[in-house]
């Protein structure tokens, strides 16, 4: 396909009408195109795009937000260069971008144009002698089941992509009214998810981890249940991801980190070798300035010491936040608390991640596990984070571990400490006492 100059790309728009970075159609201008294309004739037969690039916020935290700026122009080339010439490009977001294709409506052809955009995006980018791997996915509304409005057409190539995203990213999705559907049931588990919280309807469960020499329990990961009114005990995937997204995720972080900490306190008092409470942060929480302030009130409470607690955190979620953040986690690190890099392996830059965020121990992501002893590629990487973790020094944690055959494995490699259901799936803390009762002291 013949690349576009940047004067064709913009058409002679006006300065006001071109976004300033990249050279291509700015938002308010894009948007008015698409306006008219909108309403052009009676039954609108085009295509809208909706390409956001992955991960790029730790990108910027990683590389800084020149050399940000500078993946965004690269990216905007590539796009004008990879849409038909008739197509619109404009810049609709901080790293989205939208591609009007004004005669295709054609979902074959649509999902041909989406590849090639994709593939092109795809290929490294060369930015001061280094090579940076860039991906994106692409959501597309296909007229006209996108609705009668720019806002709605905007909408359900967002959901588009959002669906994308939530797959997994790096790949295609379409509009489907199903998903308008999707949202607002989403809607409504957030509404019920306010209630279940002002009604006292989660509970926390625990799942041991142990020393795979003797089966001792060290510790226990907090994970959250509800106890829905009809539906029964719901486990995490029914709920978790529209609980973190809504606006009582912060409040339901705290009862956790507070519950948990009180059941660890309660265990201290009873056994001398009692185990650490393991619990996951919402985003929210780690949004929050308050966060250190919190868990030192939590701990001081409580009469807890900081070692009985242990916080996991993504190295997604990590990377996403800002160096305030950071500084709190480091700050309760020194304070004695255990900061664990869970699922680790499976985000944007693992190595790096170590460097700029220390932590004291690793989790080996459960999905490396389920094959380690069939799968080869699974069992060198398993060994792989097993020598990291040796290398700095740090704490090596499986999870997932569910028959002998990867015990012996993680044994064999160095790795001492696991959970799983071999082991006990999450339990109540009085079953989970009950057993610590029975442990051979």
């Amino acid at each position: 396909m013949v690349a576009k100059s940047e004067a064709q790309a913009t058409g002679a728009l006006p300065p006001a009408d071109v976004d300033p970075l990249t050279g291509v159609v700015a938002r308010q201008a894009f948007l008015n195109r698409l306006e008219t294309r909108l309403h052009s004739e009676a039954t609108p037969r085009f295509s809208l795009l909706l390409v956001g690039i992955d991960d790029f916020r730790a990108f910027n935290d990683m590389h800084g937000h020149m050399e940000g700026d500078a993946i965004l122009l690269q990216v905007a080339r590539r796009l004008r260069d990879a849409a038909p010439r008739d197509a619109v490009v404009g810049r609709v977001g901080g790293d989205e971008f939208a591609v009007l294709l004004t005669s295709i409506s054609d979902p074959t052809l649509v999902r041909h144009v989406s590849a090639a955009i994709l593939s092109m995006l795809s290929a490294p980018h060369e930015l001061n002698g280094r090579r940076h791997h860039v991906l994106a996915s692409l959501g597309a509304c296909v007229m006209p089941t996108g609705g009668d409005t720019t806002s709605d057409v905007l909408a359900a190539a967002s959901l588009a992509l959002a669906r994308a995203k939530h797959d997994g990213g790096r790949t295609i999705r379409f509009f489907k009214p199903q998903m308008r559907t999707d949202v607002m049931t989403r809607l409504s588990l957030v509404q019920a998810l306010r209630e279940a919280y002002a009604q006292r309807q989660f509970e926390l469960l625990y799942q041991p981890q142990v020393d795979l020499r003797d089966g001792r329990v060290l510790g226990a990961e907090a994970l959250m249940r509800w106890r829905h009114p009809t539906l029964g005990l719901l486990a995490p995937a029914a709920f978790i991801d529209a609980l973190a997204a809504s606006s009582v995720a912060a409040d339901v972080g705290m009862w956790l980190l507070h519950t948990a900490c009180a059941q660890a306190r309660a265990w201290s008092l009873t056994f001398p070798d009692a185990p650490r409470v393991a619990i996951n942060l919402f985003a929210a929480q780690l949004s929050e300035s308050r966060l250190l302030t919190e868990v030192r009130h939590v701990l001081r409470a409580l009469e807890l010491p900081p070692d009985r607690l242990e916080i996991e955190i993504t190295e997604t979620i990590a990377l996403q936040q800002g160096d305030e953040v950071s500084g709190q986690l480091q700050a309760l690190r020194r304070d004695g608390v255990t900061l664990t890099c869970d699922d680790f392996g499976t985000g944007y830059a693992s190595l790096s991640f170590l460097k700029s965020f220390p932590v004291d121990r690793l989790k080996i992501d459960q999905s490396f596990i389920r094959n380690v002893t069939q799968d080869s590629v699974d069992a060198a990487i398993v060994r792989s984070v097993i020598n990291v973790g040796q290398s700095l020094r740090i704490g090596v944690v499986a999870e997932g571990v569910e028959n002998n055959a990867q015990r012996e494995f993680l044994l064999a490699n160095g790795c001492v400490e696991a959970q799983g259901y071999l082991y006990g799936r999450p339990m109540s803390a009085d079953l989970l006492t009950e057993h610590l009762r029975r442990q051979p002291r």
